[in-house]
């Protein structure tokens, strides 16, 4: 037992142990379940109708996308199998210096609300979305 341990006991202060205090510094093991297709990584619930048309036209279904904040993007770029979409966000460094980052599915666009208003970046994330025509299995291009 050390003095800062003698000293809360003489108090009467219970002391708790964390088991994952990983999770107090924002990191939280995010499992992906085998039917996620779309990881969405965004500050906010996209709500935006256009997001909605989107995972129409590329046949994504809600419960085939898992959203999730920047900060609970914690996994390697080699650990992610699905495609994933950065909605008005940056690519995580450690991601960009990825030796198999031109190997993976990454779109990133900006907010929903500038893309709805963009025609040419709507065209842009279109012809992303090709490339990935044959993962999602969507309409021709």
């Amino acid at each position: 037992m050390n003095n800062q341990d003698w000293y809360l006991n003489q108090f009467g202060i219970t002391q708790y142990l964390l088991r994952k205090p990983a999770v107090l510094k924002g990191e939280a093991s995010i499992d992906i379940a085998e039917n996620i297709q779309l990881i969405v990584i965004t500050q906010s619930e996209p709500i935006h109708k256009i997001f909605s048309d989107i995972l129409t036209a590329i046949g994504v279904s809600r419960e085939n996308c898992l959203i999730l904040s920047p900060a609970q993007l914690i996994l390697p770029l080699d650990q992610i199998k699905q495609a994933v979409w950065f909605i008005n966000e940056m690519l995580p460094n450690n991601w960009i210096d990825s030796p198999v980052m031109n190997e993976k599915m990454i779109i990133e666009t900006p907010s929903l609300v500038e893309l709805a208003a963009s025609p040419h970046l709507k065209r842009q994330l279109w012809n992303t979305l090709c490339q990935y025509e044959n993962y999602f299995n969507t309409h021709s291009c």
